[in-house]
């Protein structure tokens, strides 16, 4: 009995499943799966490879360019003194939400600041709120894409009398 309610069942899911072909008509053959992941992409896919671009492109530093890319890369940066994070979205649709996460050399939360990715942009960037309260030490900054760490960049806050000029980023 068993055996043929499991038939039934199969034979009713295979009709469901024809698209309302006749018995006479062969159902029709799925198309073959195109792949999602170009030639050359990390072994996570397209999404891997999204988020590796990004990570990529991600620069701290102390100004902006016109084109609102950084300008002065640096990974130090003195408390209260300017602190700017680009990325280029050129790999991320339009609509995104793009967020970063600020992180104090204890892991305590600094702050979060985000934007949605607009139609034909190129590169956004970020100013950090004000750094003068922040202490002294390593800091983390992670970087969200549609809702999925993307990865995470470390810098320096130095105290606000020492100078912390522009460097570039090792």
């Amino acid at each position: 009995m068993n055996a043929r309610i499991g038939v039934a069942a199969l034979g009713l899911a295979t009709l469901a499943g024809s698209g309302g072909c006749s018995r006479n008509e062969p159902a029709p053959t799925p198309a073959p799966a195109a792949s999602a992941v170009p030639a050359g992409a990390p072994a996570g896919g397209v999404a891997e490879a999204a988020r590796t671009v990004l990570m990529d492109s991600v620069v701290l530093g102390h100004s902006l360019a016109p084109d609102g890319s950084v300008s002065a890369a640096g990974a130090a940066f003195a408390q209260g003194n300017p602190l700017f994070v680009s990325l280029k979205v050129s790999a991320i649709s339009p609509g995104t939400e793009v967020k970063l996460s600020w992180y104090s050399p204890t892991g305590a939360g600094e702050g979060d600041d985000q934007l949605v990715v607009p139609p034909g942009a190129n590169v956004v960037n970020f100013r950090a709120k004000d750094t003068s309260a922040w202490p002294a030490g390593t800091h983390r900054v992670e970087i969200w894409a549609g809702g999925a760490k993307a990865g995470e960049k470390t810098f320096t806050i130095t105290p606000s009398g020492s100078p912390a000029a522009p460097s570039s980023p090792r």
